[in-house]
């Protein structure tokens, strides 16, 4: 049986920024960034998924869903995604449940697209210029 790597974290990181604002740095990246670009049917190159089964394609159209890889069937997925852990310079986004990281492990082997993408890095200056500063935090 050959070796296969399991992607179930997206881990980044960067310099200069404590635990608190790292969370908040991941929060909205998972919220301006990988949710919505997986919804839109993208991988973490930037790229479209491939498409659905004619099967299941089916299937999503009954539900009143797209018929593209979007991980939204229930929605599960997509929701349980969190910033997982972290500290000064770094964060780990993950799925909060072993249910959700199942299914997360097996759209990745279809198409890649947890992950942060290109176009997701790309965000984070928005992002990170929107972050509490330690200065705002202590008078608060």
């Amino acid at each position: 049986m050959p070796f296969e790597t399991k992607i179930r974290k997206a881990r980044f990181v960067v310099a200069g920024y404590s635990a608190e604002q790292m969370v908040q740095m991941g929060n909205g990246l998972i919220e301006e960034a990988i949710r919505p670009r997986i919804r839109s049917g993208h991988t973490v190159q930037d790229a479209p998924a491939p498409a659905l089964s004619a099967k299941y394609a089916k299937r999503k159209i009954r539900a009143g869903k797209q018929p593209i890889r979007d991980w939204t069937l229930t929605g599960r997925t997509l929701r349980s995604m969190k910033v997982l852990t972290a500290g000064p310079n770094r964060a780990v986004i993950g799925l909060t449940d072993a249910e959700t990281n199942r299914r997360a492990f097996f759209n990745n082997r279809r198409s890649q697209q947890f992950g942060v993408s290109p176009n997701d890095r790309g965000k984070l200056p928005r992002i990170v210029a929107r972050l509490d500063s330690p200065i705002k935090a202590q008078v608060a």
